[in-house]
């Protein structure tokens, strides 16, 4: 992380002034390496190019000087003694230096901040959305289980996954239900785990889910249409995102009992 005295040397080498006492400082800080002085020499740069750029130039008129030496007498024209000295003008050169390098600091840390900030909101916003989406799953779990009248639905391992367990437990009344299984098997990136209730004979897409590295699963079910009763369930492996209608095999399958 760079300091405030590294910025100096940085922004003096934006500008092009002399290092002088400071060459061999700014020579050091370059073999030792700094990062964010080095991407911040080119920001200044740009930001000095920017500020000239902003000065359009402007040609007096032609009569100007002839004008402005005849309406001086000999006796008013500036001496040699009365000029500005060469150090008087470095002064000036310096001092406007300093203000243009405090500028360029200061619009370099902004932009910095601005990203920061807009990186920190990003997460805090993703952090927010996780937050209600995790309370609205425990609401509905909490449902589910306070109804009167909930159902527990053994799923028992089918075809390639003899293993694999589940449980569902559902509600006629909220018309929703989650699944908990374990030993399910991983399954290739371009695949997923898809529930299905059936209704009068005819698998109903119910969502797609995910087991953890372990095998298990903790899974919310999409809404029943009203008037649809649940007979019965069951987990095929699909491709990712589900389909209408099955077409995996069936690795999971049960009962409603109650």
């Amino acid at each position: 992380m760079h300091s405030e005295r590294h910025e100096e040397l940085v922004s003096l080498a934006a500008l092009g002034l002399p290092l002088e006492d400071d060459a061999a400082e700014y020579a050091r800080l370059l073999k030792e390496g700094c990062p964010s002085c080095e991407a911040l020499l080119p920001e200044l740069r740009l930001a000095a190019s920017s500020l000239a750029a902003t000065v359009p130039p402007r040609r007096p008129p032609a009569s100007l000087r002839d004008e402005l030496l005849a309406s001086l007498s000999p006796a008013k024209r500036p001496s040699a003694a009365s000029r500005p000295s060469a150090s008087a003008a470095w002064v000036f050169a310096a001092a406007a230096a300093v203000l243009f390098v405090m500028i360029a600091l200061d619009d370099a840390r902004l932009r910095r901040q601005r990203e920061e900030l807009r990186a920190h909101n990003s997460d805090l916003a993703a952090a927010v959305e996780s937050s209600r989406s995790e309370i609205a799953r425990r609401d509905l779990r909490a449902r589910v289980l306070e109804s009167d009248d909930v159902r527990v639905l053994f799923l028992g391992g089918k075809g390639p996954q003899p293993n694999a367990r589940a449980k569902v437990f559902w509600s006629e009344r909220v018309r929703r239900g989650f699944l908990v299984a374990g030993n399910l098997a991983p399954l290739p990136a371009d695949r997923q785990y898809q529930l299905w209730v059936f209704v009068d004979g005819k698998p109903v897409d119910t969502g797609v889910f995910d087991p953890d590295p372990s095998g298990r699963a903790l899974f919310e079910s999409k809404e029943l249409a009203a008037n649809r009763t649940a007979q019965n369930f069951a987990v095929t492996i699909e491709p990712r995102g589900g389909l209408p209608q099955p077409s995996g095999p069936i690795v999971l399958a049960g009962t409603p009992s109650g």
